[in-house]
């Protein structure tokens, strides 16, 4: 009989260390990925942080045994704090494509950075907002055609990257941002921004050490009644490049037809627009739009920045709007890129064929 009671008083001993000790609102995970970083803490996390990756995860058909597995997560005291989840075609993103967000995403109340890039989210649920803790949102090249009225709550926010969606808009709540640092809100459908976002406290002219701009309006639609800090900032006509977002390129307001005279004075000589269809099997189409006369080449490299196909080899193209597509049916399945160049220009759309 000592013997079993002190067997069971080991058990008892050594159970929180193999079972984990967790509060009810918190479970322990005994198995965790490679890609998961505990930065403070233990094994317990979150139950309702883990729902939003579940929900994640199911609602784009993303093909992960468990939702810890999605992306690159660095956790702390139980909490999700970082989510790494942009469609990079490596292992440090997803391994598909999101188009969703979940509803309880608001649950991500610890959350520090996101990553979202290169999906296809087209939405922000009610609840992002609830995100109050968020410093730095990535959401560049999805199809975001609006953000949240109250996107302002978001009130700790430091960098914002919405490049390379489908904004017309950007709601006066974001005059809220008081930490706001960088805002780069180019190559949209943006046509009216808030006459208040004067009052953020931007280097509207400046560029960090790593020759970044604090604040970038290029390739949109602002052409009447812009807010006089956005027109006359330095980067006014600033854009980044597609592909690695490596340096500044310039990319003019679209505002209608320009004269001759005036069209000379502009270094942008053409924009690319999204493929579509996109992720595509096996064809895609997209349109080069050339504001003035000029040489032009249209290629498709691989993952690695590689060549591997030419579409339009470098020729003469008129002004206006030129369509062409591209056929994969040669090609594994896999991230390509289309790379539109001239005498000025690089631009990069990324597409994603799927068999």
């Amino acid at each position: 009989m000592r013997i079993i009671r002190a067997l069971i008083l080991v058990q008892m001993l050594a159970a929180p260390k193999l079972f984990g000790q967790c509060d009810s609102s918190y479970t322990y995970q005994d198995t965790l990925p490679s890609s998961l970083t505990i930065i403070l803490g233990d094994s317990c996390f979150f139950d309702d942080d883990i729902a939003v990756l579940d929900s994640l995860v199911s609602q784009n058909s993303l093909v992960y045994v468990s939702g810890l597995e999605l992306g690159t997560q660095t956790w702390s005291n139980g909490r999700l704090k970082i989510l790494v989840a942009g469609n990079y075609g490596n292992s440090s993103g997803v391994n598909d494509t999101i188009f969703t967000l979940p509803e309880n995403i608001g649950n991500w109340s610890e959350m520090t950075s996101l990553y979202l890039e290169w999906n296809r989210i087209s939405n922000l649920p009610e609840s992002f907002s609830n995100l109050v803790n968020l410093r730095s949102l990535y959401l560049s090249n999805n199809v975001l055609d609006s953000i949240n009225s109250d996107f302002g709550n978001i009130s700790d926010l430091y960098f914002l990257d919405l490049g390379y969606n489908h904004l017309e808009t950007i709601p006066a709540s974001v005059c809220s941002l008081e930490s706001l640092t960088y805002m780069w809100i180019f190559n949209n459908k943006i046509s009216e921004v808030p006459s208040c976002i004067c009052s953020l406290n931007l280097d509207w002219d400046g560029t960090d050490n790593a020759f970044y701009p604090y604040a970038a309006f290029g390739g949109n639609e602002l052409c009447e009644d812009v807010p006089s800090c956005v027109e006359n900032s330095a980067h006014f006509h600033t854009s980044l490049d597609q592909f690695y977002y490596s340096f500044m390129v310039t990319d003019s307001q679209r505002c209608g037809t320009m004269s001759a005279d005036v069209s000379e004075f502009i270094p942008s000589r053409f924009s690319l627009s999204n493929p579509y269809p996109n992720p595509f099997n096996p064809e895609t189409r997209f349109t080069l739009k050339m504001n003035r006369t000029g040489l032009a080449s249209i290629s498709i490299l691989n993952i690695l920045g590689q060549e591997i196909d030419v579409v339009v080899p470098a020729r003469l193209l008129r002004t206006g709007s030129h369509e062409f597509h591209w056929n994969a049916e040669n090609f594994p399945s896999g991230i390509y890129f289309i790379k539109a160049v001239s005498a000025e220009q690089e631009v990069y759309r990324k597409i994603v064929f799927s068999k």
